[in-house]
């Protein structure tokens, strides 16, 4: 198999989401200490909007979307769609509550540490989809699934989220498994045109979400570069939208669990810009990212060796 056919296939675009996904929040970072929580959030989510109305402009990409859409409403999916949405807009609004705190500390470290913090939900989903799609589990894996879950609470323990930051993590973690167990079940069935169904609608409803909390909660004024800022939420805007659009595709046509175990990719992501932006990682965040990474990969390799 070519290199471009494996990009291609579930387990590539996979991979590629998860890329995507460990570089995102330094952006979103970026544009949030610049813009404040909500009007960054928002000015992310409008950008990306741009591009999801640029795509479905195309007369056969909008006759699929209008398609799948009907069939996401029908009676037996309606309940599942429903459900998808407002998980991954409550997982919105937390994960960006969360990241907020960290990106006026104006520290990458910190941001990296949130991250891994909050990648714990795919260990959460991992476990699930297991259970709930009847994939086998080794106990390589569980005992995977229990180091990552320590390195996440010694990161916490270290002090570097506080109770909010933790609070935001955890609804984060339970919202975004009910998105993605309830995704999961419709992606399987509508294949790519399913996933970009699914992408677009997922992305219009945060996008309304945040614009109607930043109208009505009330906003700070900008603390940065306002130039800067909406250009990083701009780039940030159109990761999301990519990104999500991978994760549906990859999951049309793999489990949700080998989803889940590619996750340590986000780890390595984050240690790369740390590292790139000369940010240094306390030991004790070292400890616990690598307990995550070695977890992680247990769960990985577990997986793999149970089969699909």
């Amino acid at each position: 198999m070519s290199v471009g056919r494996r990009l291609l296939n579930p387990v590539g675009l996979g991979f590629a989401s998860h890329v995507l996904a460990g570089a995102l929040p330094f952006l979103s970072a970026g544009a949030i200490a610049r813009l404040g929580l909500l009007p960054g959030t928002a000015a992310l989510y409008v950008a990306g909007s741009v591009v999801v109305a640029a795509v479905i402009a195309f007369p056969r990409i909008r006759g699929h979307l209008v398609t799948e859409t009907a069939a996401f409403a029908r009676p037996a999916a309606r309940a599942a769609f429903v459900a998808g949405l407002a998980g991954f807009l409550v997982a919105g609004v937390a994960y960006y509550v969360g990241l907020a705190h960290f990106a006026g500390l104006g520290d990458t470290a910190r941001v990296a540490e949130y991250i891994f913090l909050t990648r714990l939900d795919w260990l959460v989903q991992a476990a699930f989809a297991i259970v709930w799609l009847r994939e086998p589990w080794r106990p390589a894996g569980l005992a995977g699934a229990g180091l990552a879950l320590t390195g996440g609470l010694l990161l916490a323990w270290a002090g570097a989220f506080g109770a909010t930051g933790l609070l935001a993590a955890t609804v984060y973690i339970l919202a975004s498994l009910a998105g993605y167990s309830c995704f999961k079940r419709l992606a399987g069935h509508r294949g790519p045109a399913g996933a970009v169904a699914l992408t677009t609608w997922r992305h219009v409803v945060n996008t309304i979400g945040f614009i109607v909390l930043a109208a009505t909660i009330g906003t700070r004024a900008p603390q940065g570069d306002l130039a800067s800022g909406l250009a990083l939420a701009a780039a940030a805007g159109v990761v999301l939208v990519v990104l999500f659009l991978l994760r549906f595709t990859a999951l049309a046509g793999m489990p949700l669990w080998v989803l889940s175990a590619q996750a340590p990719t986000q780890a390595l992501v984050a240690i790369t810009v740390i590292l790139a932006t000369n940010g240094t990682l306390p030991s004790a965040t070292l400890l616990g990212i690598g307990l995550v990474v070695v977890g992680e990969v247990m769960v990985t390799r577990s997986g793999r060796s149970a089969g699909p």
